[in-house]
């Protein structure tokens, strides 16, 4: 009895502290967190009756990925979809996030806009409609793709408490990933045709319509409307972070690496830090997967934050810059995707 009694506490502990060598071998998907992010204090915002949005992610099926806007690993065998599913609001109480709410006629799976606050608390739907990508602007309204009519991605906003009147601002193109520049003027936003993805901007004073240049995943950077990051996929078959500054015409690689790829980039209130998400393989399951990493504003220090079997996506700064929010499948056998936080205090 005392010996099955000693088991039971050593077993008991290698859950609970995740330490050991032979501990770490055995987590899995229902695990919260790795031995390498116990300084991370991850942390589980929804559950899985939120329903919140996945990630597309599968095998290369692209056949010329400078084209594409897809996030993009090609010695990997690896794509996945980049766009946006979370959002934090101006004053950073409330998150944004797209959920799945039931079918149309056509059987395809409809998304809207669910709000709640950042740390407690029950969802409101703010939107009514197909909706494939979110941020939330500093002028209070909600930016999104939509794809209502079944044919084209539209952009479209609308406020993010009052009312449901939404206002269409873009129409008859494939329009995705709208972002409002730091100070309001400008809404970056990806146009994809057959020359492949571009950044466009739409002012909202004149509503004048500009393309910047190539990529996709615009992020805004500085106080202005003139620099963003962005990724870019190369021809060799991997996705690239890039600093635009499209007034100037000056364009800098960032970061490039044939092992991982890179996307959804989300810059530190303070303009230093560049989260993204990329692909890497699971040390313990050999699962290819995506993480959250970490990287300068100038290309240096990059490092890996999260380590989980699951995937890991679409992270965005807190408004303090302490903290990091992300979707993840981890916690669950069934990849159900939930938000979850986590520190940004180690630098």
């Amino acid at each position: 009895m005392k010996t099955c009694f000693m088991k039971k506490i050593i077993l008991l502990s290698c859950g609970l502290l995740l330490m050991t060598a032979s501990c770490s071998k055995k987590l899995n998907m229902t695990e919260a967190y790795m031995p390498e992010e116990r300084t991370l204090n991850v942390m589980k915002i929804t559950d899985e009756n939120s329903k919140t949005v996945g990630i597309n992610i599968g095998g290369l099926k692209v056949g010329k990925p400078a084209l594409s806007s897809m996030g993009v690993n090609k010695s990997s065998k690896i794509q996945w979809d980049p766009y946006r599913r979370l959002a934090v609001s101006p004053d950073g109480a409330e998150l944004a996030y797209l959920t799945y709410e039931g079918k149309n006629i056509d059987d395809n799976t409809i998304f809207n806009i669910m709000i709640r606050n950042s740390s407690k608390g029950a969802p409101t739907q703010r939107t009514f409609r197909n909706i494939r990508s979110l941020s939330w602007g500093n002028d209070g309204r909600l930016y999104s793709s939509d794809f209502s009519d079944g044919k084209y991605f539209q952009l479209v906003s609308v406020d993010s408490h009052v009312g449901n009147l939404v206002r269409q601002l873009t129409s008859n193109n494939n329009d995705h990933d709208p972002i409002l520049s730091n100070d309001g003027r400008m809404l970056f936003f990806e146009r994809l045709d057959k020359s492949g993805p571009s950044i466009w901007s739409y002012d909202l004073k004149t509503s004048a319509l500009t393309v910047c240049a190539a990529g996709f995943n615009p992020c805004p950077v500085g106080d202005g409307h003139d620099m963003f990051v962005c990724v870019r996929n190369n021809t060799a078959g991997y996705s690239e972070l890039w600093l635009i500054n499209y007034t100037l015409g000056q364009e800098t690689l960032i970061l490039s690496d044939k092992e991982h790829s890179f996307t959804n980039p989300d810059v530190s209130p303070d303009g230093e830090w560049i989260v993204c998400q990329g692909n890497t393989t699971s040390s313990i399951k050999k699962r290819k997967n995506l993480d959250i990493f970490a990287v300068r504003i100038d290309g240096s220090g990059l490092i890996q934050l999260t380590h989980h079997p699951a995937h890991d996506c679409c992270p965005v700064f807190s408004k303090d810059g302490n903290y990091v929010y992300f979707i993840s499948t981890r916690t669950n056998k069934d990849d159900l995707w939930n938000i979850w936080r986590m520190n940004f205090t180690t630098f």
